[in-house]
Parts: C-alpha cells; sequence; structure tokens
C-alpha cells in the first residue's frame, strides 16, 4: 500500500512543479524563458541518468550476489560491497583530475559546453552499461562472470557521473532568473528522486524477467536488460550532442 502512496506523490508532484514553472514563465522576457527550458531539458534528461545509474542499489546489486566471483587480480573481494563502494572510491580518486581537465581545455578554449558535458555522461553511462552487457561473453558455466570488468563498467560510469554531477547545480543557478532559482533547484533534486523511483520499476522488471531462471539464465537476462539500458543512454547522450547548438 505504502507504494501506492509514493505513485500518486511522483504522478502528482512532477506534473505540479512543471505548470507551476509554465505559470511562472508568463512573467519573464522571451530570452529568460529561452534559458528556462534548456534548464528544463537538463532536468528531463537527468531523470533518465539517475534512472540508470541508481541500479546500482537495485538490479546491479542482485547481479553481484548472483553472477559475479567473488576475487580481482586474486584478491578476495564481496562482489556487493564492490559494487556499492567503486562508485564512491573512484569518484574520490579522479573529480580533481576531471576537474582539471576541464581546467585545462578553458585555457585552450576548448571546453565543451555545459549540453556537451551532458551529452558525455550519458556516452559514458552507456559504456559503462555495454560493459556490464559484455560481462556474460565472460561467463563460467554456472553463471558466475569477471568481477574485474564489472568493477571496470563502474569506473566508466563514474566519469559520466562526474560529468553531470558538478555542472548540474551550477547550470540550474546559471539559467534561472533570481525569482525562480529555488524553485528550479527543488526540481533539479526532484529530478534525482524521480531517477530512483524510475530506477527501482526497471530493476524490478529485470529481476521479475529471471525470477525462476538457473544462475546462467539470470545473466542473461541481466546482461540483455544492461544491454538495453546502455543503448537508450547512448542515444540520449548522441541527442544532447546534437541539440547542444539550441539548447547552448
Amino acid at each position: 500500500a505504502n507504494t501506492v502512496y509514493t505513485d500518486y506523490f511522483m504522478m502528482f508532484i512532477g506534473p505540479a512543479s512543471i505548470l507551476y514553472l509554465l505559470y511562472e514563465m508568463k512573467n519573464f522576457s522571451a530570452a529568460e524563458n529561452k534559458k528556462l527550458f534548456a534548464a528544463l531539458i537538463f532536468i528531463i534528461f537527468s531523470i533518465f541518468f539517475w534512472a540508470f545509474f541508481e541500479q546500482s542499489g537495485g538490479s546491479l546489486s542482485l547481479f553481484a550476489v548472483n553472477n559475479l566471483n567473488n576475487t580481482i587480480l586474486d584478491v578476495p573481494l564481496s562482489p556487493n560491497g564492490v559494487n556499492n563502494s567503486a562508485n564512491s572510491f573512484f569518484v574520490i580518486g579522479f573529480a580533481a583530475l576531471v576537474g582539471l581537465v576541464w581546467l585545462w581545455m578553458a585555457k585552450r578554449k576548448i571546453e565543451p559546453n555545459t549540453v556537451i558535458k551532458f551529452g558525455l555522461a550519458f556516452l559514458f553511462l552507456a559504456g559503462g552499461f555495454w560493459i556490464f552487457y559484455y560481462t556474460k561473453f565472460f561467463a563460467d558455466a554456472g553463471g558466475r562472470t569477471s568481477l574485474g570488468l564489472f568493477t571496470f563498467g563502474w569506473f566508466i560510469i563514474t566519469f559520466g557521473e562526474l560529468c553531470l554531477s558538478p555542472i548540474g547545480m551550477s547550470a540550474m543557478t546559471k539559467l534561472s532568473p533570481l525569482k525562480t532559482q529555488a524553485v528550479i533547484m527543488g526540481m533539479w533534486f526532484l529530478a534525482s528522486a524521480y531517477g530512483q523511483y524510475f530506477a527501482g520499476l526497471l530493476g524490478a522488471n529485470i529481476a521479475e524477467a529471471s525470477e525462476n531462471a538457473s544462475n546462467l539464465e539470470k545473466l542473461n537476462v541481466y546482461a540483455d536488460g544492461y544491454q538495453q539500458l546502455a543503448i537508450y543512454a547512448l542515444i540520449a547522450g548522441a541527442i544532447l550532442v546534437v541539440l547542444s547548438p539550441l539548447v547552448r
């Protein structure tokens, strides 16, 4: 019953906030409204990003338990421990480096704009999920596959998160007039809540498909699900890159 209330809340709160924003937009100039529409495009795309990214707490944790072996370079590790911590570990290790790369590019006037960075986030996400899919070709007869390759998938996805997370909030502040900044920031955080909500639905669908299957069949169902997500992320990234001259 609790999930029913969540469903109703999610059905109501998103459309209501968009309607409120549209209502506020009649008080702004055309230039300000163009910026708000750009912010709205980012917000909608970020829902998709988090819906894929947050598989870590759902289908990927089941995948880790059932379908991954427990060593990387002969070091024994907990597959679910790796699933839960690899991303944070890589963020700590590489956030500063990514920041330095943007600074280096900015100095040479070749730094990609915010829309391209959003597109890149999806392309890295697609790469990571494609690696999760590709693990199925390394499986043994019992349906267990490489924890090392899985960890590499998280390594790639982390760069996607580092392209999107740090710039998302600054983009929201830049794009919204002072009066709507609180609303836009609220919608930005609401987008990640929607992402987690849809992540649960996506993960449940993938898990449901393999309920009474053998471990090897489970591996194939999960891997094929991740291949689908990789394709969707690739399409979203390509759309953003193509849209970048317009949205910018």
